[in-house]
C-alpha cells in the first residue's frame, strides 16, 4: 500500500477513533472527488480500488488508469506523456466499478475495431449517457453550470459511427461552432472537451491516429445555454488552431 493510501487510511481511523471515544457514532469521511475518465465518484471505502497518477497525483481507478496508460499518449488530467504509453496516437483533450474487471473490454477476442466503436456506443445509448453528462448537481455542471441540448450527443454518437467505419486508421478532427453565455476562458473551453471526452468511446482512440478538437468558441449573452452548432468529423484540421494556450486543440 503506497503512502497516499496508508496517510488517508491512518487519518480516517482517528477521526472514527475520536468520535468512538466520545461515544458518537463513527462519521463517513469523503473524498469529494471523481475518477476524471469514467466520472464516478471515488471514496474512502474504494481506495484500494484505485491508485494515483505518477505526473499528477490524481486519484482514479485502477482500470481505468490502465486503459490510459496503454491506449493514450499523455495523462487525460495533466498531459504529461505516460510512461511506457503507445506514441502513434495524439490525444488533446475527459461510475465506479465493483470490481477490478476492465469496463472496456468487450471480451470477444478480436473484433474490427468500428464493430467496438459501434458496440460501445450502443451501450452509451442504452446506459443514457446523454442524458447523465450534464445535468443541475453533475460534475460539468459545477464548472458551466448552463443547459446543453442532449442531442447533442446522441448526434456526436451518430457521427463517430460513421467516421469510424468511413475513415479507419486516419486522424479525427471533431469541428464546431460553441455558443456560451460567458467568457470563453481555457477553463471553460477544457470542460467543453471533458463532456466529449465522457462521451467517447475508448474504442475510438485505437480507430483513429489523431484525435484533436477545432472548435470556434463564442460569447452569447442572448441564450443562457451552451450550443453546439455546425459539428463535423473530418480527417482534416482546417487549419492551425485558434487557441493555442489550450491544451486540447
Amino acid at each position: 500500500m503506497s503512502g497516499s493510501y496508508e496517510f488517508l487510511l491512518v487519518y480516517v481511523m482517528a477521526l472514527r477513533r475520536s468520535r468512538r471515544l466520545r461515544g458518537l457514532t463513527p462519521e463517513e469521511t469523503e473524498l469529494q472527488q471523481v475518477c476524471f475518465i469514467c466520472q464516478r465518484s471515488i471514496d474512502i471505502n474504494t481506495l484500494t480500488r484505485c491508485q494515483r497518477t505518477s505526473c499528477c497525483g490524481v486519484f482514479m481507478h485502477k482500470s481505468c488508469h490502465h486503459q490510459m496508460v496503454s491506449r493514450l499518449p499523455t495523462c487525460g488530467n495533466c498531459r504529461h506523456e505516460n510512461e511506457g504509453g503507445p506514441r502513434e496516437i495524439v490525444l488533446e483533450t475527459d461510475e465506479e466499478v465493483e470490481s477490478d474487471e476492465d469496463p472496456f473490454s468487450m471480451g470477444e477476442g478480436t473484433i474490427p475495431t468500428s464493430t467496438r466503436v459501434v458496440r460501445e456506443l450502443i451501450e452509451y445509448r442504452r446506459d443514457r449517457r446523454y442524458l447523465s453528462t450534464h445535468y443541475p448537481g453533475s460534475v460539468f455542471w459545477q464548472e458551466m453550470p448552463f443547459a446543453i441540448d442532449p442531442g447533442v450527443w446522441l448526434d456526436y454518437y451518430h457521427k463517430l459511427e460513421l467516421y469510424t467505419r468511413l475513415f479507419a486508421e486516419q486522424p479525427l478532427y471533431v469541428h464546431g461552432i460553441v455558443r456560451m453565455p460567458c467568457e470563453a476562458t481555457c477553463w471553460m473551453r477544457w470542460s467543453v472537451y471533458r463532456m466529449f471526452m465522457f462521451n467517447t468511446p475508448f474504442s475510438v482512440f485505437d480507430a483513429t491516429r489523431v484525435f484533436k478538437f477545432r472548435f470556434l468558441f463564442f460569447r452569447d449573452i442572448t441564450d443562457m445555454s451552451l450550443r453546439i452548432n455546425h459539428l463535423s468529423l473530418l480527417p482534416f484540421s482546417g487549419g492551425p488552431p485558434l487557441y493555442p494556450d489550450s491544451l486540447f486543440c
